[in-house]
């Protein structure tokens, strides 16, 4: 009981601790609201003491400059309300609108930035002249809620980012190597259910994503992980490479006829790599394998596919190899890592949809609208209080496909906690005097709603019951509970969430399968880019962008309806972007006529991909094939090259003739995995 509770309650007493230390120097130092303090204190805590570090220093960042917006604003548009309005509305809603193009931790800046001004400035109307004076307070309190609950996670029994994140990457890295091991083994050993391995397969994306996410919190962590960092961003780019090379390696395995897996290349190839998994997979002592285009390339299409499957073979046995490197030197930092390893690695570029960013912020400033002219039509005093809200609530499920639903939960487990905080603010308050009293008297509901707050399920509601119990108290440094102002400013809570929910489900709500068309959509025009580009694009961009998308739509399809399957795409997709950037490296240094053929074949999957409509089956046009059998049979006819390296990442994908006849056996697999086999014939002059 203790084991499976502990965590929970530990952090639950840790983030009480940080809201009373919060309430109690707020009322020390005479701050008018310390209940902001109070509820800040629980909103930005996180079991985890890196991700409460990073959103607190993003937090700050945002309230200042929202507080900055408002002190601009409201003395500037004062006497005219409806421009006042209107300037607000547009702010908020373009605040939010940018804040969603970024999924990162940086994304509380703006977000916070608007709804803060709308907090600051809205309340401030009727007394223009103490707009800053309320600005500086609300800041203050913030930041000091932000202060007491990083401090609080950070000094007491702290839990590091590595913590989680550390045994994530082991199972990562143990079910990546457990697919190579299904692949590599004898055919009729496993008899998994293709539907299930299929999703196993995706959920792998997910799960990679989410750990890159998670690791933006790895810099503020308080383990040694923090000077680590680039070798975390080494180990994630490694892993989405990890994810085309081994569904690429599968659909070779796939598609090669029986007797290849039984040829003695092959045998030798799987048997190594099958031994090399047995003893742990150790990056010191790497299989010796030969792709067997050392000297002579094979003519056939049973030998090219075969010769494929042997590259994706070498690069995914390399990669996992690096990877294991990397996650050792992480729990070990002792241990040194090769020099190739400590080349910086860049950001992961994640999916952003600038339509549905512009219609979540145009929702946002269209309900703040309402809520205005509804407070400023009826001379409620207290507007201005369901206008701030209005806007929150609309920007903090933004960016989620329908947030209607979570707006009415998070909105209702508000309002659950008033009738509380009415007991305590007319029954228990007024016979209490002095702080510790008041934390002894608070304390008890907050560590037990606390509890709640990791639970995947009931932490959203028990954080919202929690800020609606501190803002209905809503504790000043003298007591002074007045009925009326307490049901009136509480009404605005339920205007807000009205509103709010109305306004959203009107304007952009969407389903899982509009949410799936969407991403499909975006990921096919991402691959026309690709082939249109002018020069080869960066691998490490163009995978985590293209396996974020994957990511998406996988979490999306357990929601979608009956529909969703014809819209969803999967690692296909992947393999398609990551062969586009090695044949685009590869068309940079061949030979005229090679370049010519691969420049036609770019063109045209570039004009594929622009026509190509979420649900419609994959049929490319039969000049495409046309195309990659000439572009195969020019890399035939070259010269000999050496085989491709075992360690193809940290550096550009190499492009040479066997990556380059291994990415074009690929293409042809994923866009015509029907066609009949390629058959070398003499390639024809092609003009410029």
């Amino acid at each position: 009981m203790i084991a499976r509770h502990g965590p929970a309650v530990l952090y639950s007493a840790k983030t009480c601790a940080a809201a009373l230390l919060a309430l109690w120097i707020s009322l020390m130092v005479g701050l008018p609201m310390p209940f902001w303090a109070m509820s800040t204190a629980y909103i930005v805590s996180n079991p985890l003491s890196g991700a409460t570090r990073s959103k607190a220093i993003y937090r700050v960042m945002g309230t200042a400059i929202g507080a900055g917006a408002a002190v601009a604003m409201v003395p500037l548009l004062v006497d005219w309300p409806v421009l006042l309005c209107l300037a607000m509305a547009v702010w908020i809603g373009g605040c939010l609108a940018v804040s969603l193009l970024d999924r990162s931790p940086r994304s509380y800046v703006l977000m916070l930035a608007g709804y803060t001004t709308a907090i600051i400035a809205f309340p401030s109307v009727d007394v223009p002249e103490t707009v800053f004076d309320t600005a500086v307070a609300r800041v203050t309190e913030i930041t000091l809620g932000i202060t007491c609950a990083t401090l609080s996670h950070s000094l007491l029994w702290p839990r590091s980012v590595a913590s989680a994140l550390s045994p994530r990457l082991h199972r990562w890295l143990a079910d990546a190597e457990g697919w190579l091991g299904a692949e590599t083994a004898e055919r009729g050993e496993t008899a998994a259910d293709p539907a299930q391995t299929a999703r196993d397969r995706r959920q792998l994306a997910v799960d990679a994503v989410e750990c890159a996410l998670l690791a933006t919190h790895v810099p503020y962590d308080t383990s040694h992980w923090r000077e680590a960092n680039q070798t975390v961003r080494g180990l994630l780019d490694r892993m989405l490479l990890l994810l085309p090379l081994l569904s690429g390696l599968a659909d070779r395995r796939g598609a090669m006829a029986p007797g290849d897996h039984a040829a003695p290349a092959t045998i030798a190839q799987t048997t190594a790599a099958q031994r090399w998994i047995a003893v742990g997979c150790p990056s010191d002592a790497l299989p010796d394998l030969d792709t067997g285009w050392a000297h002579t390339p094979p003519q056939d299409w049973n030998g090219l596919l075969a010769a494929s499957f042997r590259v994706r073979l070498i690069q995914t046995i390399g990669t996992l190899a690096e990877c294991r490197m990397l996650l050792t030197h992480l729990d070990h930092p002792e241990i040194a890592l090769p020099a190739h390893l400590r080349l910086a690695s860049g950001d992961m570029r994640l999916h952003h949809d600038f339509g549905f960013a512009a219609l979540s912020g145009l929702s946002a400033a269209i309900a703040t609208l309402l809520c205005c002219s509804l407070w400023i039509g009826s001379g409620w005093a207290d507007g201005g209080v369901a206008a701030a809200l209005t806007a929150v609530f609309c920007c903090m499920f933004a960016a989620m496909d329908n947030p209607v639903p979570a707006i009415l939960r998070f909105g209702g487990a508000i309002l659950a906690g008033i009738p509380l905080a009415a007991v305590y603010l007319f029954g228990v308050l007024p016979m209490i005097d002095g702080f510790v009293p008041l934390a002894l008297v608070l304390a008890p509901p907050m560590l037990l709603l606390g509890c709640f707050l990791t639970h995947p399920r009931y932490g959203l509601p028990a954080l919202a019951t929690i800020v609606g119990f501190c803002s209905a108290l809503a504790i000043q440094e003298n007591y002074n509970a007045d009925f009326g102002h307490f049901i009136n400013s509480n009404i605005g809570q339920v205007v807000a969430v009205i509103l709010s929910a109305s306004v959203t489900a009107g304007l952009r709500s969407m389903g899982a399968d509009v949410a799936i068309a969407r991403l499909v959509r975006s990921l096919h025009g991402d691959l026309a880019r690709l082939a249109q580009a002018a020069a080869a694009p960066d691998p490490v961009a163009t995978l985590g962008r293209a396996i974020d998308q994957l990511a998406l739509l996988t979490q999306r399809l357990g929601a979608a309806g009956p529909g969703a399957g014809a819209a969803a795409t999967g690692l296909r997709e992947v393999r398609l972007a990551m062969n586009i950037v090695a044949i685009q490296q590869l068309r940079e240094r061949a030979e005229r006529r090679p370049r010519v053929a691969l420049s036609r074949l770019l063109q045209g999957v570039a004009r594929y991909f622009t026509a190509l409509t979420p649900g419609e089956p994959m049929r490319p046009d039969p000049r495409l094939l046309v195309h990659i059998d000439r572009a195969l049979r020019l890399l035939l006819a070259a010269p000999a090259e050496p085989a491709p390296t075992a360690h193809p990442f940290g550096h550009p994908l190499a492009p040479d003739r066997p990556h380059g006849l291994a990415a074009l056996v690929a293409f042809r697999r994923n866009l015509f995995p029907n066609a009949p086999a390629f058959t070398p014939l003499p390639a024809p002059e092609i003009t410029p």
